[in-house]
């Protein structure tokens, strides 16, 4: 992406402006998506069919239950998806699930996110996971991809019992980080996570990684990058 001087020094000043880094975690700072060949392996060639309806049902779920104003924690949708997903598809588990669902447990970072973090913490800025993963999830993530010393806080909507993106999600974020809209950065892979925070106030990244086109949603400031290295430039 190119900028003329005056609008990249003005997306510098904007970006170091911003105290509170706010990450979703799955699918933004870690990769759910390391898994093809085995998966492939394993069912063939309804591996792709079978993670999108997966992940489609994963998204629903949790729209319906905050529709419903109910709660199921986030592993527990994340299993039964999988489930649904495995009937919908005419397949047995036959390891499956001991192939799948441990990505949410046992992540890998995606591609710049150590580096935007490692950059992060050296200006003294507060990187913070907003997730509708449970607090486990976001815990052994942490650990699993070595983040401990990089992130401050991870906020899990287990606390309120209400997911994304509920306008109720993103201001717990900022009640727990004490923090003020204004003073606040979002990022997001998911385009509908980009536009609830953004409607919701917040300035906002989208990490369009698969390079996917814009839907219509309402969005507030949003800008768009491929991936969270291109930030980078503008810290440093």
């Amino acid at each position: 992406m190119l900028y003329s001087l005056n609008h990249w020094l003005m997306l510098k000043s904007f970006i170091l402006s911003k105290q509170y880094f706010i990450f979703d975690a799955f699918g933004t700072l870690f990769k759910t998506s390391n898994f093809d060949e085995a998966l492939q392996n394993l069912v063939g060639a309804k591996a792709n069919s079978l993670v999108e309806t997966w992940r489609t049902k994963q998204l629903q779920y949790t729209w319906l239950y905050n529709q419903m104003g109910t709660y199921l924690p986030f592993d527990e949708i994340t299993e039964k998806a999988l489930d649904y997903s495995l009937k919908t598809h005419q397949l047995k588990d036959n390891g499956v699930s001991e192939l799948l669902l441990p990505i949410y447990y046992s992540p890998r970072l995606t591609s710049g996110a150590k580096s935007l973090l490692e950059e992060l913490k050296r200006l003294n800025k507060t990187a913070t996971i907003l997730s509708n993963g449970t607090p486990k999830m976001l815990s052994n993530g942490i650990v699993q991809t070595d983040l401990k010393a990089l992130i401050y806080k991870a906020i899990s909507v287990d606390t309120i019992k209400i997911y994304k993106p509920d306008p109720q999600v993103y201001q717990m974020a900022l009640d727990e980080l004490q923090a003020d809209k204004s003073n606040c950065l979002f990022f997001s892979s998911n385009q509908w996570d980009v536009a609830g925070a953004s409607s919701f106030g917040l300035d906002a990244v989208w990490v369009n990684q698969y390079q996917q086109v814009k839907e219509p949603l309402p969005y507030g400031q949003v800008w768009e990058v491929q991936q969270l290295s291109q930030i980078l430039k503008f810290l440093v």
